[in-house]
């Protein structure tokens, strides 16, 4: 009857902890790839000033399923009517990773999670905008999102998984300073040293056009997504444009530092403090000289203590569950052989 107990429990454990094992892993692989489902909208959704009235909207976000750890902005809107003063982050995400900037019919912000081991979940005001009414509208006008929004997931890569956007529109009315007059538009002065009579024979100089620098897309070229670092500093390398200056953001707990693209437009830096072990992302920005701002995000692990000359840990990092289970069973078959092996008198 001891042996039977005995080849039951091993049985049961044979069984049982494999599976155990695997719906744990396949419930944590749906946790860190859920499918995009983040969406923001801007509120109140209708709003009715007069011209010349300030007034403030509020970006919101509501991440579904996702893990956020960062959101980056970009609202437009028609430059005639509206004229945007200030965009502020929402006390959601502390982290400015790039700052807010405003121009004629768009503002911007990238903003990120105060700590990646605590990623944003639920509801609540990614940023703040204060904008000025500038003239009467005939039909409400819409401030929306720009496609070009993106928000990085816990675990989703350079996936963006903002799913859908909600506008706001505006009325706006005749008001107290309608009567004022309109300024004389600006003439530009007559050119000095223009000749008091001309010939047939004049000439037009054209000037020299100055020639533009290259706008390179910004990208995080290493490490990669899913990669698993030896070292609790890794390098981290990309491409920007050549003199620009990058924002790059690492979490778990955050260290943000900054790097200047070289003439080739290469950056490179490495953390200032020693990474733990486990999952990290990493978000860099750079913002143009139009204002105009570029996020590129990537996860990565770092190895176990004792790949990296530490202690030893026994905690299988991401990517191991495959061997781990391995070991558990040949360790419960090891077992399950001691306990029917024939005792010899």
């Amino acid at each position: 009857m001891k042996k039977i107990l005995q080849l039951a429990t091993g049985m049961l454990l044979l069984v049982a902890l494999p599976a155990t094992i695997f719906i744990a892993g396949q419930r944590q692989e749906i946790r860190k790839k859920a499918a995009p489902a983040t969406t923001m909208a801007i509120v109140p959704p209708t709003v009715s000033k007069k011209v010349g009235e300030v007034f403030t909207i509020e970006i919101t976000i509501d991440t579904g399923e996702n893990q956020v750890v960062a959101a980056e902005i970009h609202i437009t809107f028609d430059q005639t009517k509206l004229e945007a003063q200030t965009i502020t982050n929402g006390s959601l995400f502390p982290n400015i990773l790039a700052s807010g900037s405003v121009e004629p019919g768009g503002a911007s912000i990238t903003v990120g999670a105060a700590d990646a081991k605590q990623p944003v979940r639920g509801t609540g005001t990614i940023a703040t905008l204060t904008v000025i009414a500038k003239e009467q509208t005939d039909s409400p006008t819409l401030i929306k999102l720009g496609s070009n929004s993106f928000v990085g997931g816990l675990g989703e890569g350079a996936t963006n998984v903002l799913a859908g956007t909600t506008p706001a529109s505006v009325t706006i009315t005749k008001d107290r300073a309608q009567n004022t007059p309109t300024p004389p538009a600006k003439q530009d002065p007559a050119p000095q040293g223009t000749p008091t009579s001309t010939t047939s024979a004049q000439i037009t100089q054209t000037p020299t056009p100055t020639p533009t620098p290259s706008v390179e897309t910004l990208k995080i070229i290493s490490p990669v997504s899913q990669d698993t670092a030896t070292t609790d500093k890794p390098m981290i390398q990309g491409k920007a444009s050549p003199g620009s200056t990058v924002t790059v953001t690492v979490y778990s707990t955050p260290q943000t530092m900054t790097v200047t693209a070289d003439a080739n437009g290469n950056w490179s830096l490495t953390p200032q403090a020693p990474l733990e072990t486990g999952p990290h992302n990493i978000v860099a920005s750079v913002t143009d000289q139009d204002g105009k701002t570029q996020t590129a995000t990537t996860e990565f692990v770092v190895a176990s203590s004792n790949a990296i000359g530490g202690s030893e840990s026994i905690i299988p990092i991401s990517g191991t569950t495959e061997i781990t289970i391995l070991l558990i069973l040949l360790g419960v078959a090891m077992l399950f052989v001691g306990f029917v092996k024939p005792v010899h008198v």
